[in-house]
This record gives C-alpha cells, sequence and structure tokens, in this order.
C-alpha cells in the first residue's frame, strides 16, 4: 500500500521541484531587457490597448495573434519588461504542466517526470533565447492542450473534446504562422486514429472530422471578421502572406546551411546527453508496446515542430522552441526504454543504478553548461551574450532621452530595427514601418516600402529622428540600405540638430554624447545611436 500510494505522489513532487527550479531561474533573470521581437509585440500591444487595431501603424508580418495576447499581458500587468517575462514565466510553467499530463495520459507517470525536466531545462536554454518571450513560447500551451484534448477525445469518443482541440489548434495559428503545421498534422492524426479504428461507423467518423474543422476555423473565421471590422483585411493580407511569402524565398543555400548548423549544434552540443536518450526514444517509439494513438500523436508534434522550425529556412535560435516538446517527450520515452533495459537484473543496484545515474548526468550535465548564463551572470551580461551588438541592454537609456525630448504627442521614426525604443519611451512612430528589414532586402516590394516609409515620414515630420549603426563600418550595405542612408541624412541635415550619441562596444565600454562640438566628431565606438531633434 505504501509502495502505491508512492507511486502515485512522487512523481507529482518532482513535478513540484521541476516548477520550482524554473520559477527560481527565471525570477533571476526576469528583468532582462526587451529584444528586438519583444519590442515589437509589446509596441503593438500599446496600439492595441490604445484603440489602434494592428496593421495600421505598425505593420509585420505576423498573425495578429501575438499583438493580443501583448495587449493582454500590458493590460493586466502593467507596460514593463519585467511584466512581460512574468508572463512568459506563467506560460512556461503552463506548458510543462500541460507536457506532464499530455505524457502521463498517453504514457506513464516517468515518462511524464522526464519529459517535463526536459522540456524546463531546453526552454530555458539561452540557445533558444528562453529568456525572452517570442512568440514561440505562447504557440505550445495550446498545441500541447490540444493533443491533450485530441487525445482524451479519441479514447473516451467525446466529440466536445475534439471541437475544443480545433479551436486550440485554431489559436495556435493565429499566434503565429508557424503554428498552423501543429493543427495540419493534428488534423492528420486525427484521420489516422478514426480510420484504424474499426468500432466507428462513417457517420461517427464525419462528426468527429467536422467537428475538429470547425473547431480549427473558428477562431481563424472571428480573427478575419475583426480584421474587417478594423480596416485592415487588406494590409493584413500584403503583409502577412505576400510580403511573407517573399520574405520566406530569400535566404540562400549558404544562409540555410549555416543556420541550421549554428542553431543546433549548440543546442545539441549544451544538452547532448538529453538529445541523444531522445533519439533512443525515437527509435523506441516504433517498436514498443506503447499504443499507435500516442505515438502518432508524438510524431506529428515533432514533424510540425521541424517543420515549422524551418519555415523559410531562417533557423532563428527561438524557432527551436517549437520542437522542444516533441523533444522532451522523446527524451522520456528514452528514459522508460533504459529503465527497461535493466529492469530484468535480480540485483537492484544493477536495475536501478545506470538509468538513475544516465538521467542524473543527462539533467545536471545540461544545468551545468548553462550554469553562467542561470546562476552568474547579470541580466544585461545575458543579453550581451545572446544577442551581441544588438542594443537591447540600453534601450531604455535611449527611451529616456527621447521622453526628455518630447511629449506624449510627439511622433518619432526609427531608421534602424528596434522598436522596443518606442515601447519603453511610449511614443508613436512616425512611420508604419517599425523596422527597415523588409526594405532593406532583396525582395520585389522593397523599392515600394522604401517610397512609403519615406512619404509617412517626411508627411509627418517627426520631433526626433534616430539613426541606428549595429553593423560594423565595413558591413556591406545593400544598394537600397545605401539609398535609405542617403536620403535619411540629406532629410536629417536639412530639418534636424544631432542632440545625442551614444556609442557602445560592450556592457563595459559606453560612452554617451550631448556636447555640441564633440557631436561633430566621428563615432570613437563601433556601434552607435544618433538622435536628432526637429529644428524650431
Amino acid at each position: 500500500m505504501r509502495l502505491k500510494t508512492l507511486n502515485i505522489y512522487l512523481p507529482l513532487i518532482f513535478l513540484f521541484f521541476i516548477i520550482l527550479f524554473t520559477i527560481i531561474f527565471r525570477m533571476r533573470l526576469i528583468n532582462v531587457p526587451l529584444e528586438r521581437d519583444e519590442g515589437e509585440y509589446a509596441y503593438m500591444g500599446q496600439l492595441i490597448l490604445n484603440g489602434t487595431p494592428p496593421y495600421s501603424e505598425a505593420y509585420n508580418m505576423k498573425f495578429p495573434g501575438i499583438y493580443f495576447i501583448y495587449a493582454g499581458i500590458l493590460w493586466l500587468f502593467g507596460e514593463t519588461d519585467t511584466a512581460i517575462h512574468l508572463c512568459l514565466l506563467i506560460i512556461n510553467v503552463l506548458s510543462i504542466i500541460l507536457l506532464y499530463i499530455f505524457a502521463r495520459k498517453a504514457y506513464d507517470d516517468w515518462v511524464a517526470v522526464a519529459a517535463a525536466s526536459a522540456f524546463a531545462l531546453l526552454s530555458m536554454s539561452y540557445h533558444v533565447q528562453g529568456f525572452w518571450a517570442n512568440a514561440e513560447h505562447f504557440i505550445l500551451p495550446f498545441v500541447i492542450g490540444a493533443n491533450i484534448l485530441l487525445l482524451s477525445g479519441l479514447r473516451k469518443n467525446r466529440i466536445r473534446n475534439i471541437l475544443f482541440s480545433g479551436i486550440l489548434f485554431g489559436c495556435a495559428a493565429l499566434v503565429k504562422q508557424h503554428g498552423a503545421f501543429f493543427g495540419f498534422f493534428g488534423f492528420i492524426a486525427l484521420l489516422i486514429l478514426l480510420w484504424q479504428n474499426k468500432t466507428f461507423d462513417k457517420k461517427v467518423y464525419w462528426k468527429y472530422v467536422l467537428a475538429f474543422m470547425g473547431g480549427v476555423f473558428l477562431p481563424v473565421l472571428l480573427c478575419f471578421f475583426y480584421l474587417v471590422y478594423a480596416g485592415v483585411l487588406e494590409k493584413f493580407y500584403l503583409w502577412t502572406f505576400i510580403y511573407a511569402k517573399e520574405y520566406s524565398s530569400i535566404q540562400s543555400i549558404e544562409g540555410i546551411k549555416l543556420g541550421f548548423i549554428g542553431g543546433f549544434q549548440s543546442l545539441f552540443y549544451f544538452a547532448s546527453l538529453i538529445w541523444i536518450i531522445a533519439g533512443v526514444g525515437f527509435i523506441t517509439l516504433f517498436f514498443s508496446k506503447y499504443t499507435k494513438q500516442s505515438s502518432i500523436l508524438v510524431i506529428g508534434l515533432l514533424i510540425a515542430g521541424v517543420i515549422g522550425l524551418s519555415v523559410g529556412f531562417y533557423f532563428r535560435p527561438h524557432y527551436f522552441i517549437l520542437v522542444l516538446p516533441a523533444a522532451a517527450l522523446l527524451f522520456g520515452i528514452g528514459i522508460r526504454f533504459i529503465f527497461r533495459l535493466f529492469s530484468s537484473a535480480s540485483l537492484p543496484i544493477v536495475r536501478y543504478f545506470p538509468p538513475i545515474f544516465i538521467v542524473t548526468i543527462a539533467i545536471l550535465g545540461t544545468i551545468a553548461a548553462h550554469w553562467d548564463v542561470l546562476y552568474q551572470f547579470s541580466p544585461a551580461r545575458v543579453t550581451m551574450t545572446v544577442y551581441h551588438q544588438h542594443p537591447f541592454p540600453y534601450s531604455i537609456l535611449i527611451a529616456n532621452i527621447i521622453k526628455e525630448k518630447t511629449s506624449r504627442e510627439d511622433r518619432i521614426a526609427i531608421m534602424g530595427n528596434e522598436p522596443q525604443f518606442l515601447f519603453y519611451s511610449q511614443r508613436r512612430s512616425a512611420t508604419s514601418f517599425i523596422y527597415t528589414y523588409s526594405i532593406a532586402e532583396d525582395q520585389p516590394l522593397a523599392e515600394q516600402f522604401r517610397l512609403e516609409m519615406m512619404h509617412q515620414v517626411e508627411s509627418v515630420s517627426p520631433k526626433l529622428l534616430i539613426y541606428t549603426n549595429i553593423q560594423p563600418e565595413w558591413y556591406k550595405k545593400s544598394k537600397i540600405l545605401e539609398e535609405l542612408d542617403e536620403w535619411f541624412f540629406d532629410y536629417a541635415k536639412s530639418n534636424y540638430t544631432i542632440i545625442a550619441r551614444f556609442e557602445y562596444f560592450n556592457i563595459y565600454d559606453t560612452l554617451l554624447i550631448t556636447n555640441p562640438i564633440l557631436l561633430t566628431k566621428k563615432p570613437t565606438h563601433i556601434f552607435w545611436i544618433t538622435l536628432y531633434e526637429k529644428n524650431k
């Protein structure tokens, strides 16, 4: 009786410590400054809270779900980076709990514990930019929750579970386009599992299929009606379909190779034993006695995650977050297989020591590989470790200068890719192009975007112009970017005066210049940000 009680509560005790570990280390770095994508989402969230719909005053190619999530975060917790990262902590813990529940339903308690521990560590890794609230983190609770409902709906013949599973898959797609692949493979898994179930007649089969499809399309249709009502459907289509298609086709073969090797190599190197055991779990998946339902859903999660990671072949570090639920589940399955290998041994030490030792080394080895970031480095140094020359640690300083020189009604224009300045300063952009990426890329819409941006800035005549230089002077700019620079400096010289320049190399080597004489001299650091004020 005691052993049975222990088997019930011990996995939950482990889950508690996994969550506690996550909270402790995420709380330590909860004040990391916003990075670029977070700045975009937060600025969009601010606009929504002020009654401005997405794709009107700010353009980007992501679906609007993440913008409304951020608007909700800012409304509930306040307009700070701490509030955003507190919500990330909550979402991450929710994903851990949901993954535990799914693994427990699909397999058993110990697979669930192993999967939850692996996911907690991998999703916190700085090699997936795990301490920043990228959209991929917010996709996962919808996806994992949808798989739980799909599995329980099939096992218990509950059509409403299938309906709600579809709704969650639809919501995952709206958070960001990458989430749509999970819904597609969830649908494929549903068709396969229904087809294999000989007890269903055709009427029941089609009811389940239609319930799932209806669930997926419900949030999508509601989003469509909102975009029509807000009058931004045309811009939404231009940016999330037409431009997104061009964006996904400009990556070079060399860039694809370097992106994948660089992204996965570092993630594998710092958690190698977890990935090796996950590989064992993947092989075991095809030969184990586990139910086909569980295996098909895990394979669907894996394929969807890999395709989501590979969209456009950019392999950004945070894209790897989409693969982590499947990798963690495979790690749990691999651990269970290792335990079974030794389960027939007569001596208890032979039965339990090798698998426990392997698990311990896998977990502690991964923690040790990340210990500098998890425990030693300051938030600013962690940010520089992950994002190198990008000016995220200095964004609040720049925003404070913007606040001092402007009122809430004034507009500013940023020549660069730093929308977090807009969020921190609580000032609106003079142009809807909060990034210059889309203008500088070698794609057919770049010239149209450049002309539109120039027209917007000149029409608004913003109070401040901000120019960001985050590339070394030997970095070769594209022809379009050179033309944009030429226009900017001519426009700034005719209408504005330099009031400040922030120069930096790293967090230990920075310089803020406000002296008018020194501002006429060339920057002495590799990276710099210049502020121009409109002439009176």
